[in-house]
């Protein structure tokens, strides 16, 4: 199978990018033929040109509308706009010639946002596959162009468009629940482990969240429930933010609100690591705090390395929990609802001895060693392009 991957982005540190490389190259192994189509030649270019795959980089943006927030914004809102449709016409372009180079059997987005492989493939009547990975309004703000609705109907034109979605909650949120072009395929967070790793009980220190530093991910209802926790406990552990630092005026507010409670001793931003699995298997507990979470990388990451994980029970974050008690008949992790309750298990999971919580680590070990492999992904998505490749 010759199978065209269209890439929002290329920063490594992305989950859909991480994801993706994971699903790469396990079909590969599998026996596709990729191309890669990249909006810049930055990032993972140079690792997927190392495992010998074409890339192909041309100017495009997300089919949404350009962001208004500020005066200058607003004053440059439509020429932004005709801008984008422009660059994305001739993306489109240079799509449809790079598709028909390689005799192309499907074209592959790996996020919603993003018409070019969708527009160049209905031109060509090839099947397209649409990678849900986001709500896209409900977590990072985005307002699709013209219109939701157009993007709904881009989805239902079969027979030759299709749907993976990362979680059952965002095939539902997308309204693709119930059709025989749509699949649910969880994220393939690593290969298969035989067994939990051992964790020193003495080193379980400071509380981790691992992620994007930006307001969708719920980074200052942390910073409030971690608050009200200090002030409570006699001995405070530390809070430890590893991600990406690319929102200034948020990082400002967030280190604000830090220095204004006097909590610059125990909270630090470490921005990206590459020790994020190190990290991780030394934490107490991962603190996942989005307000609406795709499917949440980090949490089942945390898991396979033994790490209790404390999340809001929303979204994404709520079906990996739910899929938990499903499979193992109890709770495989710390849910909660308001800052109040954060806080509450904060302290909880700060002054109890860590081996309280060793059951939870071992049943969370076990539903992702079941659920959530990158064997089961890259099978289970094989088999979606067979079935597509059948009926057309």
């Amino acid at each position: 199978m010759n199978i065209a991957y269209i890439l929002s982005a290329t920063i490594r540190s992305g989950g859909a990018t991480k994801s993706f490389l994971q699903m790469l190259s396990g079909l590969m192994q599998e026996g596709v033929s990729p191309i890669v189509i990249v909006p810049d030649q930055d990032g993972i270019c140079k690792d997927l040109k190392e495992m010998g795959v074409p890339v192909y980089s041309t100017t495009f943006r997300m089919r949404t509308y350009p962001s208004g927030k500020t005066l200058s914004r607003k004053l440059l809102y439509l020429p932004k706009l005709a801008a984008r449709l422009i660059t994305n016409r001739i993306a489109i372009r240079t799509t449809i010639h790079i598709l028909r180079k390689h005799a192309i059997d499907i074209v592959h987005t790996n996020v919603g946002p993003v018409n070019i492989g969708f527009c160049a493939a209905q031109k060509l009547g090839l099947p397209h596959v649409y990678h849900l990975r986001e709500y896209g309004d409900l977590d990072f703000g985005l307002k699709y162009f013209p219109n939701k609705s157009h993007f709904y109907r881009q989805l239902d034109e079969a027979p030759r468009s299709y749907s993976i979605c990362i979680t059952r909650d965002i095939q539902r949120y997308h309204h693709q629940d119930g059709k025989e072009t749509s699949r649910v395929v969880y994220n393939g967070i690593c290969s298969q482990k035989k067994e939990l790793p051992l964790q020193n009980p003495d080193s379980l220190d400071f509380f981790l969240y691992a992620g994007r530093i930006e307001p969708a991910k719920g980074v200052m209802p942390l910073l409030e429930a971690y608050l009200i926790y200090a002030r409570q406990a006699s001995k405070p552990l530390p809070l430890q933010l590893a991600g990406h630092l690319n929102d200034g005026p948020y990082i400002k507010e967030l280190q604000h609100f830090i220095a204004t409670n006097g909590l610059q001793e125990l909270v630090s931003f470490l921005g990206d690591r590459n020790d994020i699995t190190s990290l991780m298997s030394k934490a107490r507990a991962i603190i996942i705090p989005s307000l609406h979470e795709g499917f949440g990388r980090c949490m089942p990451e945390a898991m396979m390395q033994g790490c209790l994980a404390i999340g809001h029970n929303t979204s994404g974050t709520k079906e990996q929990f739910d899929n938990g008690l499903e499979l193992t008949g109890k709770e495989i992790g710390l849910r909660y609802n308001t800052c109040e309750e954060l806080a509450s298990l904060l302290l909880e999971t700060g002054t109890c001895p860590p081996d309280k919580y060793q059951p939870y680590r071992e049943r969370a070990f076990r539903v992702v060693n079941t659920l959530y492999t990158k064997e089961n992904n890259v099978q289970k998505i094989k088999q979606f392009y067979q079935d597509i490749l059948a009926n057309n």
